[in-house]
């Protein structure tokens, strides 16, 4: 199912993307990726988050270039509401 995204939400969305596109290169590689799931789970728990950053990339690297793009996590957040929730304050 693919879901349109609302101004407001592609607007959010490109926010997070921004802030997690941490050398400002228009694309999200696994090391900001995890740097990300750090600071929100934090080093010291039981989530693999090498594991979490697999998984992710799996779900949004639709080229296979080893980076998400805003355009693919604009894809993932259009079939998966779930994940655009992630932008909701």
């Amino acid at each position: 199912m693919n879901i349109p995204l609302n101004k407001h939400e592609t607007e959010e969305l490109k926010k997070f993307f921004d802030e997690i596109d941490q050398d400002n290169n228009g694309k999200i590689d696994r090391q900001e990726l995890k740097q990300l799931l750090e600071t929100i789970w934090g080093t010291n728990t039981d989530i693999d988050i090498n594991q979490a950053v697999q998984s992710t990339f799996n779900k949004c690297d639709l080229n296979q270039d080893g980076f998400i793009s805003f355009d693919e996590l604009t894809s993932l957040a259009k079939s998966d509401p779930i994940s655009s929730d992630l932008t909701e304050e």
